[in-house]
């Protein structure tokens, strides 16, 4: 059996400063609106937190989201946020 259990989350993405769990290595834009809780016509950015550039994404964007690695702290690189 793995050492994760099937209460801890295997992804996590940051959306407007909170940090989701997440159940897939994929997340479109429409799947962060409704994780988020924000309108379904409300324009999405990418924040690369290395570069420090932010990127508006295209409505059909998909993002891979890399699997929390047990044991290791928190990393992320990308934060999302809603445009405006």
């Amino acid at each position: 059996m793995s050492a994760e259990t099937a209460d801890e989350p295997r992804y996590e993405v940051w959306i407007n400063d909170t940090i989701h769990s997440w159940a897939k290595d994929t997340i479109s834009v429409s799947e962060m609106r409704e994780l988020a809780g924000l309108p379904p016509d409300c324009p999405m950015t990418a924040v690369d937190l290395v570069s420090n550039q932010e990127v508006p994404l295209p409505e059909d964007a998909v993002h891979s989201v890399p699997p929390r690695e047990q044991g290791r702290p928190l990393i992320k690189r990308t934060h999302f946020r809603q445009l405006g």
